[in-house]
């Protein structure tokens, strides 16, 4: 009876963990998915995502069934980083609805506390430096609290920029420079530098590779969200020309 009992449990085991393994490879994303060119290709992979969007949504409407999905969104505990992940995109989300691009990004104290918040303003205010994370940092550092987590223009250890995509090579630098660790939710967009470390001057690797650099542990669908909030631009093909 109980040799019946032990391989009962170790059949059990067995199929849950190959359930588990199931699941995992089922919520990833093919990394074909981060490449979107055409207002077609965003619109159905918008229509896929479970806000409810339907193909002739204006964009207003596409953006209030956005915002609605993503307040409702309770991060997955799965992922430890799906809060910073949807406080990014929330911060994506309100540059969009301004008329910018679609990229937000969050400062994280060695806690894991949410001290700041940025996004995207280059088209607002017709500033080709202001990227989400060059936002963040700027706006930070000429707060009275900056003083607590700064020594003179470098951050102390074990802050971190979590941005909804990967940052570019100038936000990289700058993040470096400060001795910030680098998070993000999305690969990409196509000129993501952290996954082009090596293209870097030696020098530059070298300071980059000082501190945490790595892609956030975030959900598929919030990792899609951060991917679609950036193409974001392509509704109406906002931008210079």
């Amino acid at each position: 009876m109980k040799k019946i009992l032990t391989f009962s449990c170790l059949i059990i085991l067995v199929i849950s963990g190959f359930s588990q393994q199931n699941s995992l490879v089922s919520t990833e994303v093919d990394p074909s998915y981060f490449i979107t060119h055409t207002r077609q290709e965003l619109i159905q992979k918008l229509v896929d995502l479970p806000c409810g969007i339907k193909p002739d949504d204006p964009i207003e409407i596409i953006l209030q069934k956005i915002e609605t999905f993503l307040v409702a969104f309770q991060p997955d505990r799965e992922y430890s980083d799906d809060v910073y992940a949807k406080a990014a995109n929330l911060q994506a989300l309100k540059s969009v609805k301004q008329g910018g691009y679609g990229i937000g990004s969050v400062l994280i104290d060695k806690e894991g506390k949410i001290i700041a918040a940025a996004y995207n303003t280059q088209i607002q205010k017709n500033r080709s430096d202001l990227h989400a994370e060059m936002t963040l940092m700027t706006k930070f550092e000429e707060t009275h609290k900056a003083k607590k987590y700064m020594n003179m223009y470098v951050y102390k250890p074990g802050l971190t920029v979590f941005s909804s995509a990967e940052p570019c090579p100038m936000c990289f630098i700058r993040i470096s420079t400060a001795g910030c660790n680098t998070k993000y939710c999305t690969p990409g967009p196509e000129d993501g530098m952290v996954t082009r470390i090596n293209c870097l001057p030696a020098s530059w690797k070298e300071m980059a590779s000082k501190q945490k650099v790595e892609i956030g542990d975030c959900s598929p669908i919030m990792q899609k969200l951060s991917h679609l909030l950036f193409y974001s631009y392509l509704l109406d093909n906002r931008g210079p020309h």
